[in-house]
């Protein structure tokens, strides 16, 4: 996983917002747009879970660490990890309240049990097939008894997403999943509570197509969607 992915992202660590833009501009929205709406469905759950103490909690492949503002207000300890050092500086640069860490893209330097919540965006199409299982089973060995996994990823059955995912060359080694693939690792590895969310319906921002976004959720049709697991 690492030597690949380093060198992608490596090569873009200066203007990923700049390509990634170049490729979404076509919806009338920027990378930061598609960075809040996750961000939005990422604190609905940090909230909830945060209401009886406060969290420990770790973005595995955090690359920038772009979605780290819309976050740190929320009392969390929040940690930022990825295999690409020259990310993981620019990160430090922009975000001071977050801890960041380098790693080797297998195995996590933290004890077990040191989170109570990990989640990921868009990093598992980057990561080769033959170690899917082993990183979440990695996730779920640092996460506290009842922590939780979240895992965000493109939706392979949305035609669009193939066809921006197919033009972007950070992207070029993705191997997307569905949503009842992703269900499948966290099931094998033994997350219990598994639950799965369709996000990004439209491009719009606006409360009323958050509300049918809503009603949307089960509907593997939006852009992206999210697993959740208990441990």
């Amino acid at each position: 996983m690492v030597e690949h992915v380093q060198q992608e992202f490596d090569q873009y660590a200066l203007n990923y917002e700049a390509v990634i833009d170049d490729y979404v501009s076509f919806s009338g929205q920027s990378q930061a747009f598609y960075t809040r709406a996750k961000a939005r469905h990422l604190r609905e759950i940090l909230d909830a879970e945060s209401r009886a103490k406060q969290l420990d909690v770790l973005d595995v492949g955090c690359g920038h660490g772009l979605i780290h503002p819309y976050l740190n207000d929320g009392g969390y300890r929040l940690t930022g990890i990825d295999v690409a050092a020259s990310a993981i500086g620019m990160a430090r640069k922009m975000n001071p309240h977050v801890n960041y860490d380098v790693y080797d893209g297998v195995r996590l330097p933290y004890v077990d049990a040191s989170f109570d919540l990990l989640f990921t965006i868009c990093v598992m199409h980057h990561v080769p097939i033959a170690q899917w299982g082993s990183f979440v089973e990695e996730a779920r060995r640092v996460l506290r008894p009842r922590g939780k996994f979240i895992i965000f990823e493109h939706n392979k059955l949305n035609p669009l997403v193939q066809w921006v995912v197919s033009r972007v060359p950070i992207d070029r080694n993705a191997v997307l999943l569905t949503s009842w693939r992703t269900k499948k690792l966290l099931h094998d590895a033994g997350f219990r509570s598994i639950a799965c969310r369709h996000i990004l319906f439209f491009p719009f921002e606006a409360p009323l197509f958050q509300k049918i976004e809503k009603h949307l959720a089960w509907l593997p049709m939006g852009a992206q969607y999210y697993v959740t697991g208990t441990k």
